[in-house]
């Protein structure tokens, strides 16, 4: 048997292999868990053959796995106290019983003084080396080495570990290590030690006033020698008995610290001075300044990834959408939708009933962009799944799916709705109104009238409050239905269009076909904007009987 155990990271793991194969990975359903945002749902898989024969397979990682530093692509043979990678989370796997997990990391309760250790800010730590140091010939190729790790590829795990090799080249240190701070919490985690030899570099424990000095006030700190020193004897102030010198310096880039580089030693020939300091604070800028590269690397891949799932959510929610305007005698028809992001929650339908009459409906739900969609394509499928129950009243189709909504969506999910029926033999219309914006009937001579809201938005409360509501169409007759996203439309200035400016302009264009009008509409909306972005989505359908 094996037991494969963590050297560092946010979290320590210790398991013990038995013989079979194990999955590796952040879901759930794997055998070995590991709870890091780095490593994959099903990240690898290690197959106890016997005694002697381990195999680690990585199973197409996203952040990859490798073993001693050399990321793997196919199955490679494990040997005992090989290190292991899975993201950015080490391991190492020994023989069962060898193998003992101590705390890798932990910042001290105790208040360090540091009235006798050497301070640098971190910009003055930085400032050109002095000739003597740069002269040095393992100090230049560690500094030139490290200066290529900018432009060559690698995991994270992989630059740690050849940036920390470099380190212990160029200054005296039997122990180096990178802390992180961690994006959602600003706590440090260990990402990557080593120490000289072969031997394990132990655990790490670092005072809280040294955190603050460096993360907070950006500080390098030198400490020389802690036990010669009467303030430090009796403290655990760095890294527990023995040491002789330390120093940490923050990994800064532009104005955030991303973390700590640290080292130290307990050989009493070993003596840090500010040369050593400012050796180690330029390979802490190098490391932050590559960490920062993959960071925004990392980034970028991801916007590139939720791109291209927003480009294939906006073309399925466009095909959710009528493919085409019906074809209603003695009438004429106009839609139109404008999301302001890639994907909305404004919504339309248009369905020709099996009696002839068409029923129209025009929904905008909370919220936008993703979850908007999401909520907007479950209302539009929940209203096409009642088209056909001819013996429904608008009034019993909207309770039913306000109902599905309140069950199946959190209390701040809910839409607002205009949902009518038009019957073109009688020419009358009945309609409902869910707390949406007043779609306005232009009326042949002039006057313009507002299908007012009969109760709230769907999906609010499981209560049925709204009524239904009956009009006429004559000659020439318009009706106008719109989302807030006309009404509530913004200038440079902070200024709303509003509905009752939209009724003004309704007044002043009588005579329009349904496309004529929406066209004016939409293009008294680009003046008024004067350029401000678009905030919310447009919806509009506009319906006139023509004869």
């Amino acid at each position: 048997m094996f037991k494969l155990f963590s050297l560092e990271g946010k979290k320590l793991y210790d398991w013990t292999l038995e013989r079979g194969v194990h999955t590796v990975g952040r879901s759930s359903d794997s055998d070995l868990v590991i709870d890091d945002s780095t490593v994959s749902r099903r990240h690898a898989r290690i197959e106890v053959v016997d005694e002697d024969i381990v195999n680690l397979t990585d199973l197409g990682s996203h952040n990859g796995t490798s073993v001693n530093g050399y990321a793997i692509t196919a199955t490679a043979g494990l040997k005992p106290n090989d290190m292991i990678s899975f993201g950015r989370v080490q391991f190492k796997i020994v023989p069962a019983g060898e193998g003992k997990v101590t705390s890798a990391f932990s910042v001290g309760d105790s208040e360090q003084d540091l009235a006798h250790a050497t301070l640098l800010p971190i910009r003055e730590a930085l400032r050109p080396l002095p000739a003597a140091v740069i002269d040095n010939p393992k100090v230049f190729q560690a500094i030139s080495e490290m200066g290529r790790m900018l432009i060559l590829p690698g995991s994270n795990q992989e630059m740690f570990g050849k940036a920390l090799e470099l380190l212990q080249e160029a200054v005296p240190a039997e122990r180096v290590a990178v802390l992180l701070v961690q994006p959602e919490d600003g706590k440090l985690f260990l990402a990557a030690s080593r120490a000289s030899g072969r031997r394990s570099p132990g655990s790490f424990t670092i005072s809280r006033t040294i955190v603050r000095e460096l993360l907070n006030q950006k500080n390098a700190i030198l400490i020389a020698d802690p036990k010669a020193d009467s303030r430090f004897a009796q403290q655990q102030s760095i890294v527990g008995s023995g040491i002789r010198s330390a120093m940490a310096v923050p990994l800064f880039d532009q104005d955030k610290v991303l973390g700590i580089l640290y080292a130290d030693t307990s050989n009493p020939l070993h003596h840090y001075t500010e040369d050593f300091l400012r050796v180690t604070a330029t390979f802490g800028n190098i490391l932050a300044a590559k960490i920062a590269n993959q960071n925004l690397l990392k980034e970028r891949q991801a916007k590139e990834v939720l791109e291209a799932e927003l480009k294939v959510a906006s073309q399925i929610q466009n095909q959710l959408l009528p493919a085409h305007l019906l074809s209603i005698e003695g009438y004429s028809l106009s839609a139109f939708q404008a999301q302001c992001k890639a994907v909305g929650g404004d919504l339309y339908d248009l369905s020709q009933l099996a009696d002839g009459s068409v029923l129209m409906l025009l929904a905008d739900v909370s919220g936008k962009g993703m979850g908007a969609a999401l909520l907007m394509s479950n209302v539009l499928a929940a209203f096409r799944i009642l088209y056909d129950s001819q013996d429904l009243s608008l009034l019993e189709m909207t309770s039913r799916v306000s109902q599905q909504l309140v069950r199946s969506s959190r209390p701040e999910d809910f839409a607002t709705l205009f949902i009518c029926r038009l019957y073109p033999k009688t020419h009358t219309l009945r309609y409902l109104n869910a707390g949406h914006n007043p779609p306005m009937m232009i009326r042949s001579d002039g006057k313009v009238e507002e299908l007012e809201s009969s109760g709230i938005p769907i999906g609010a409360f499981d209560i049925s409050p709204w009524k239904e509501g009956t009009s006429e169409f004559a000659v020439g007759d318009l009706l106008f239905i719109f989302t807030d996203g006309i009404s509530e439309a913004t200038n440079l200035q902070g200024e709303m269009y509003q509905d009752e400016r939209l009724r003004r302009f309704l007044l002043n264009s009588p005579g329009q076909t349904p496309e004529e009008l929406t066209e004016s509409v939409l293009d008294e909306i680009r003046v008024f904007m004067a350029g401000a972005p678009q905030s919310d989505d447009i919806t509009t359908l506009a319906l006139r009987r023509d004869r």
